[in-house]
C-alpha cells in the first residue's frame, strides 16, 4: 500500500494531536479558574445578603422600639419655653 502524496506523515499527526492536548490543558485550566471565580463571587454574594438581612432586622426592631420610646419619654421632655398654668401677675406700684 502506497500512502496519497497530500496525506499527513506521522510526525505531522503527533505535532497536531500535542497542540490539541495543549490548548485542552489551556481551556481546562481556564475553565478551573472561572469556577473558582464564580464559587467565590456566590460566597460575597451570600455575605452580602446576610448583611443586608440584618440591616433590615435592625430597621424593623427600631421602627418598633422608637415609638414606644418616644411616647414614654415625651412627656418629660421640654420643646421650647415653659408655659405656666397661671401666669405671674404683674406687680403694680
Amino acid at each position: 500500500m502506497s500512502e496519497a502524496p497530500d496525506s499527513p506523515t506521522h510526525g505531522e499527526i503527533l505535532r497536531a494531536i500535542g497542540k490539541i492536548e495543549g490548548r485542552l490543558d489551556a481551556i481546562l485550566t481556564a475553565m478551573s479558574q472561572n469556577r473558582s471565580d464564580i464559587s467565590e463571587a456566590f460566597r460575597r454574594l451570600a455575605e452580602a445578603e446576610k448583611r443586608i438581612g440584618q440591616g433590615m432586622i435592625l430597621a424593623v426592631s427600631v421602627s418598633l422600639v422608637l415609638p414606644i420610646v418616644v411616647m414614654i419619654a415625651a412627656p418629660r421632655l421640654e420643646f421650647g419655653p415653659k408655659h405656666h398654668p397661671n401666669p405671674p401677675v404683674p406687680m403694680i406700684q
